[in-house]
């Protein structure tokens, strides 16, 4: 540890991660020059006086606005009517997971969108997270240290949700102030880098795989890792693109509500015990019970004295079809991974359920050991400030190295290229005349990246294109490009079809390169031309990309990416 209080006051930073859920959130921090020793934030206000006042490792997803005030987490009163409590709205990050989420009254919202509730949650969260830092560390070095943040996000989102959550955190109170970095990391990358560190170096050997499921309450994330090194540190690589779904413990709360609904003519939020508690060694009539408040004791129904009882084959059939998907998940990720597999690490709050250990355990080759790392639920969080603090200093304060990571989807971009029968005869219909080169051309694929490719952090990709277009039209004063993603597994097509989507449309200012610069040519048709010959860098991080635009052996910084 003697290297780390070699770091120059220059280089001092509080490093923060943020696991924004979507049912709790949690926070820790860490100063470089002390990097082991992390903190996680447990305690929580209850009112807007009463800053400690509720002990637990992470805090409840919820907003509540009550005129001009916004009521969050734990501050929420129990009484207040249900209808105006706001959750899951992480949910509707993602345009294409919006049908999931709470369908929540937009009185309640107070008419905010999504952006606004994160921004108002993570606000909340960060002013908190400044308190306690003064609190712990006074508030000079709090004033004169930079922050630096990591922010979790689900790796199954789009690139869109998670530039969202970006943008989101951005606008944040506490977090936009000084303008101090936020990063993106996915959320299994970070389970695993804690639940990685964590075990038993005796116990693991180079070659050995594992299997690490984060299984949170809106989204269950798979990435499996093969060990490259033990030591100095330990050094990983994806064995297969990760994959994941939407079956986190949420929707057993969904389905338990339903239930209950459906028993008694109202819903009771689902009491995390019985979620912990329940095993596969419980007898069908075996009970457990639940706090329903304001309900008379009715035998036949199985209420007494404010608790109402439910058999344990009543929890099976509200559990099953959230476990049936996990285990498949896990048997998917296992087959992709084409190696054998040492272990599957369950982290995440639904990833500490007996239950689905033992769902998973009957479900796998018993030779595969399951196994649920201590403070799985701070997995996350605690692995997001390992995160960061490797993203300050690499040589000193990496704990676990995420050599490559295995790409999930095909990525291009669609140019016109000379027409070749033997390669396009079946896109015929869609061959244009080009004028500048006086042949026959189609708009075909180039892909850059291929799924289940490799890549690094510190390997940029480059695709070279050539942009063109006619001097009489004016001079050139933006260049775009539209990069293209499929996710199918299969091999990239030829020409975009409806499983290739637009991924994110990049623009690059070139207006302040001088007209001289700009090379030109005469066409077949006679016609003068501009011809740019381009790269874009594109930069693949663990959650987020950077793309660069280089020209004439220049780099221009001025690239914009909107996601679509």
């Amino acid at each position: 540890m003697e290297n780390f209080d070699k770091l120059a006051i220059s280089e001092r930073k509080i490093i923060v991660g943020i696991d924004f859920g979507t049912t709790y959130s949690g926070v820790a921090w860490a100063e470089t020059q002390r990097p082991d020793r992390q903190t996680t934030i447990t305690t929580w206000p209850i009112t807007k006086t009463v800053r400690e006042g509720e002990s637990s490792d992470k805090v409840p997803t919820k907003l509540r606005y009550v005129g001009d005030e916004v009521q969050w987490g734990f501050a929420i009163p129990v009484t207040a009517p249900q209808d105006e409590v706001i959750e899951w709205f992480k949910l509707d990050l993602d345009p294409s997971l919006q049908t999931m989420a709470q369908a929540v009254a937009s009185e309640a919202r107070g008419g905010h969108n999504v952006d606004r509730l994160v921004t108002d949650y993570i606000s909340a969260l960060g002013d908190h997270l400044l308190y306690t830092l003064r609190e712990k560390l006074g508030e000079q070095v709090v004033t004169t240290t930079p922050l630096e943040f990591v922010v979790t996000v689900p790796a199954i989102w789009s690139d869109l949700a998670k530039e969202k959550t970006k943008q989101a955190c951005q606008k944040a109170r506490s977090l936009s102030s000084d303008k101090a970095p936020i990063h993106l990391v996915s959320e299994p990358e970070a389970a695993a880098i804690y639940a990685l560190h964590g075990l038993d170096p005796h116990g693991l050997k180079i070659g050995d795989t594992v299997v690490v499921v984060d299984a949170g309450g809106g989204t269950v994330d798979l990435i499996s890792y093969t060990i490259l090194g033990l030591k100095p540190i330990l050094e990983v690589q994806e064995a297969a693109p990760g994959s994941g779904a939407l079956c986190g413990s949420t929707f057993l709360n969904i389905r338990f509500a339903k239930f209950l609904k459906a028993k008694l003519g109202k819903e009771e939020g689902f009491d995390d015990e019985v979620k912990r508690q329940f095993t596969i060694g419980a007898a069908p009539d075996d009970t457990f019970t639940i706090p329903v408040g304001g309900l008379n004791n009715n035998r036949e129904l199985g209420i007494n004295r404010g608790r109402f009882a439910l058999k344990a084959s009543e929890v099976q059939t509200i559990f099953e079809p959230v476990v049936l998907e996990c285990i498949k998940l896990v048997k998917d990720q296992i087959r992709a991974s084409n190696v054998p597999i040492r272990a599957v690490l369950l982290v995440g709050g639904f990833g500490a359920s007996n239950y689905l250990k033992e769902r998973i355990r009957n479900a796998i080759d018993r030779k595969v050991e399951i196994m649920q790392p201590p403070n799985a639920w701070q997995a996350v969080v605690q692995g997001a400030v390992m995160k960061g603090l490797a993203l300050v200093s690499p040589d000193r304060l990496s704990q676990v190295k995420v050599q490559n990571r295995k790409a999930r989807k095909h990525y291009g971009t669609e140019w016109r290229t000379k027409f070749d029968r033997k390669l396009h005869g079946h896109l015929d219909h869609r061959k244009s005349w080009c004028g500048l080169d006086g042949y026959y051309k189609i708009h075909a694929m180039e892909w850059f990246i291929q799924r289940g490719d490799a890549v690094s952090e510190n390997q940029p990709f480059y695709t070279s294109f050539v942009w063109t277009g006619p001097v009489s039209g004016g001079r050139i004063r933006k260049i775009k490009m539209d990069i293209f993603a499929d996710r199918s597994p299969r091999t990239a097509p030829v020409a975009r079809d409806e499983n290739v989507s637009m991924l994110v449309h990049v623009e690059a200012d070139v207006s302040h390169i001088p007209e001289h610069k700009l090379d030109r040519r005469q066409g077949a048709d006679g016609q003068w031309y501009y011809e740019l010959a381009c790269k874009i860098e594109a930069k693949y991080l663990s959650a987020s990309t950077t793309y660069t635009l280089l020209y004439n052996n220049q780099r221009y910084n001025t690239v914009t990416a909107e996601y679509v």
